[in-house]
């Protein structure tokens, strides 16, 4: 049930920082970590992930931006390759599934990468046509790049949660 919960919350979170903006997406993603942190951690190694993916965030979204795969549409930050804030929270959000909801994934990375390719990727399409972010052109081709990225990423949040012991014994 906890496991289920978890993947409803972070739809829930999903949307709001899709559709509110920076700062609803820090509220809700504070209010979720400190959930999270309360009633579905069982070690706070678990926090060691989090921080990992908001570097992952700032290192991958901050390059697709930077070399234009993803862009504002409004052109307003254009020098900034810094992704927004909303989308930080996504992937801070996203590493609190592998233990929970994603914890099915335990030693199957092919599964892993998988899902990456597919789950992420459509997130990211139907995202930028919810909050505002272009994506370069032709959208296929920045499809791929993203499921090549999402296959690596998922498995490596998969080997990471284990090597951290965040899965039940």
């Amino acid at each position: 049930m906890k496991s289920l919960l978890n993947a409803i919350l972070f739809q829930a979170v999903w949307f709001i920082c899709l559709l509110a903006g920076d700062l609803w997406a820090l509220v809700v993603t504070a209010s979720y970590l400190f959930l999270h942190d309360r009633y579905f951690m069982r070690t706070r190694r678990e926090w060691r992930l989090f921080l990992a993916f908001l570097t992952l965030g700032v290192i991958v979204d901050g390059t697709l931006f930077h070399v234009g795969v993803f862009s504002f549409s409004a052109d307003n930050l254009d020098t900034i390759s810094l992704p927004p804030v909303w989308l930080l929270c996504l992937w801070v959000s996203v590493a609190t599934l592998f233990a929970h909801s994603l914890s099915f994934l335990r030693s199957r990375y092919l599964l892993g990468a998988l899902m990456g390719a597919i789950g992420p990727t459509l997130s990211y399409f139907a995202g930028a046509k919810l909050s505002g972010i272009s994506l370069a052109e032709p959208i296929g081709q920045t499809l791929l790049i993203v499921a090549i990225i999402w296959s690596l990423v998922i498995p490596l949040g998969i080997w990471l949660s284990e090597k951290w012991a965040l899965f039940d014994a």
